[in-house]
């Protein structure tokens, strides 16, 4: 086999495996930003421009995300669109859309103003373990907060601000974004299953932000580049395995499991730390 060919193989298949990490990890607590900078300093020969490879991955579970509540963005699309004449539900996702709206913009701020650092956190392979092991530390928490089951109609713009402030950190690889807006939201006294539905929803804007944020900062290695075949297969594979892992974080919040990942979060945060000294 010619080496060029076997080059091709190589990226394909880590692509494949990228993929389907990021599918598995990006709905369940232990950060599938974290797992993609451990699993890339281990994989042979694997180079990106910036984060982009990154974001496309996510861009994969952002579809499957659309998919899987299409529902309710159908919903709130139809509440803006209703008119004066609005009923209970359509009042009810018009102030869902609204706090989304609100939640959107610490991540947009924190995003635009620390982008550079956030990056250079993706090449620091001890310090994601320290945020796996900070991750740990909130999803073993979160198990043991008794909460006041707040609704929907209780959910005030602070409690948006501050969940969106916590979507925004989880720009640090390692540190969960499914794992520290709940913690968040739990920590509030807000409903799990509201907690979740809302989580995964404000996750749409920020991550599509992210990824035209970096396709247009590397737009001339995306489309002269040779790995356009790669990139597809991985986000394909998020996009797949993210559909199935959505279902499993839904039932896992509403049984208060989540804290059996803090366990995870902490050894694989051990082997972060080893592998970064090395």
């Amino acid at each position: 086999m010619r080496p060029e060919v076997w080059r091709c193989l190589l990226s394909l298949l880590s692509a494949l495996l990228l993929g389907i990490l990021q599918g598995f990890t990006e709905f369940l607590p232990v950060s599938s930003s974290g797992h993609l900078v451990l699993a890339q300093e281990l994989l042979p020969g694997f180079s990106q421009p910036g984060v982009l490879f990154d974001v496309t991955l996510h861009l994969g579970t952002l579809v499957a995300v659309c998919l899987y509540f299409w529902k309710d963005l159908w919903a709130l699309l139809l509440s803006v669109t209703s008119g004066d004449k609005a009923g209970v539900d359509t009042v009810t996702n018009r102030r869902l859309l609204w706090l989304l709206v609100i939640g959107s913009l610490p991540t947009v701020v924190l995003g635009l103003l620390f982008r550079k650092q956030f990056e250079a956190m993706f090449n620091d392979i001890s310090g994601a373990g320290i945020w796996f092991m900070i991750t740990g530390m909130l999803l073993f928490m979160t198990d043991r907060v008794t909460t006041s089951d707040r609704s929907l109609s209780a959910m005030s713009v602070l409690d948006a601000l501050i969940i969106g402030a916590a979507q925004g950190l989880s720009i640090i690889p390692a540190l969960s974004r499914s794992g520290a807006t709940i913690a968040a939201g739990v920590f509030l006294g807000l409903e799990r299953g509201l907690l979740v539905r809302y989580s995964f929803l404000l996750s749409i804007p920020a991550v599509a932000g992210a990824f035209l944020l970096e396709l247009v900062s590397h737009r001339h290695e995306t489309f002269l580049g040779a790995d356009l075949l790669a990139y597809g297969v991985g986000t394909l594979a998020a996009l797949v395995v993210g559909y199935w892992s959505i279902a499993v974080l839904l039932n896992l919040t509403r049984s208060r499991r989540l804290s059996m990942f803090a366990y995870y979060c902490w050894a694989i945060g051990v082997v972060a730390l080893v592998v970064g000294s090395r």
